[in-house]
C-alpha cells in the first residue's frame, strides 16, 4: 500500500509556512508524524558577523501502525545551502514513551546573506524500522527575520536573550479558537539609547490554533527608557508568534518586533495553557517623515 504522508515544515520567517507531500512507499500505511522540524534565524553583517545563525529544531509526535504512540521513532533536521549539507547544521531527536520528538541546538551558517538556496530537511523514522527518506522544502531562500533596525539608537536581542512564561486561558489545541492570553517576558537587548533590560507583559485576544491563527492586544511594562505603553497584533506560524508592536517611553514613541517560539511541555505539543517562550526581536525609534 502505498501512503502520502501530510507533513508541515516549519521555516522561522515571517513569511513561510511550508507543506510538503511526502510519497513515502517504504512506511507503513499507519505510522503518522503530527509536526515537523523548524528553523528561527537571523542574520546581519555586523551582530552576526554576516553569518546565518539561531535555531535548528523539531517538535512532533510519531504514532505507529496501531496509532500508539511510537516511543522508539526518531527525526532527523538539517540545513542545506546550494544543496550541501551545512556543518553543524544537523539535529536528531528521538521520540519519548509518548512519541513526542522535541529538541533544538544553535546553529551557524553561510548563505551568503540569504542570496544562496536554502533548504529546510527532514526525515522520519519509526519504530518498525520504516522510514521516509530525506524531503526538504525545496531550493528557496529561507527568509530570516529580524533586521536589525537602521535607527543607530535601536536595540536587537539575539535569540535565547528574550525569554518568558505564556498563559492561556482556555487550551491551545489543534482546532482554531477564541483565547485570552498573557505572555510575560523578559529581554536583554544590545545597542546605543534602546539597549538594556526590558520586562514586557502581552495581554490580549486571539483567533488560533497551536498551528496557525492570529491576535492583539495591549503591552505593558519597563525598559531602559522608562515605564511602556503600547498595543501589538501578531500572527502564529506552527510554535512560531510573529509580534509587531508600537509603544510610547521616555517621550518617544517605538516600534517593537518580536519573534516569540512557544515550547510546551513535551507531554503537551499541541494542547496547553501554559508554555515556555524563547525569542529574538528588536526595538527602534519611529519617524514621522
Amino acid at each position: 500500500m502505498r501512503k502520502t504522508v501530510g507533513r508541515v515544515l516549519l521555516a522561522g520567517t515571517a513569511t513561510a509556512v511550508v507543506t510538503v507531500l511526502v510519497p513515502s512507499a517504504s512506511a507503513g500505511p499507519g505510522d503518522t508524524v503530527h509536526g515537523g522540524c523548524f528553523t528561527h534565524t537571523a542574520s546581519n553583517a555586523v551582530v552576526t558577523q554576516g553569518q546565518t545563525q539561531g535555531v535548528l529544531g523539531v517538535q512532533a509526535v510519531m504514532t505507529n501502525d496501531s496509532n500508539a504512540p511510537d516511543a522508539s521513532g526518531r527525526i532527523d533536521c538539517k540545513i542545506q545551502v546550494n544543496g550541501v549539507d551545512t556543518a553543524g547544521g544537523y539535529i536528531t531527536v528521538a521520540a519519548n514513551a509518548a512519541g513526542v520528538v522535541q529538541g533544538q541546538q544553535q546553529i551557524s551558517y553561510d548563505d551568503q546573506g540569504g542570496t544562496l538556496p536554502t533548504s529546510l530537511c527532514e526525515r522520519d523514522s519509526f519504530g518498525d524500522g520504516d522510514s521516509t527518506g530525506w524531503y526538504c522544502d525545496g531550493q528557496a531562500p529561507i527568509p530570516s527575520p529580524p533586521p536589525v533596525p537602521t535607527d543607530v539608537d535601536g536595540a536587537y536581542c539575539p535569540y535565547g536573550s528574550i525569554t518568558g512564561t505564556g498563559n492561556w486561558t482556555t487550551p491551545v489545541t489543534a482546532v482554531v479558537s477564541p483565547h485570552v492570553f498573557t505572555w510575560d517576558t523578559n529581554a536583554s537587548c544590545a545597542g546605543a539609547d534602546e539597549g538594556g533590560a526590558y520586562h514586557i507583559v502581552f495581554q490580549g485576544t486571539s483567533n488560533d490554533a497551536c498551528t496557525a491563527g492570529t491576535g492583539a492586544g495591549t503591552l505593558a511594562g519597563d525598559g531602559p527608557e522608562g515605564p511602556i505603553a503600547g498595543s501589538f497584533t501578531f500572527y502564529r506560524g506552527g510554535i512560531h508568534l510573529y509580534i509587531s508592536g508600537s509603544y510610547a517611553s521616555g517621550g518617544e514613541q517605538h516600534s517593537l518586533q518580536y519573534w516569540i517560539d512557544v515550547l510546551p511541555s513535551t507531554d503537551a505539543v499541541c494542547s496547553y495553557t501554559t508554555a515556555q517562550l524563547l525569542a529574538h526581536g528588536a526595538m527602534y525609534d519611529q519617524y514621522t517623515p
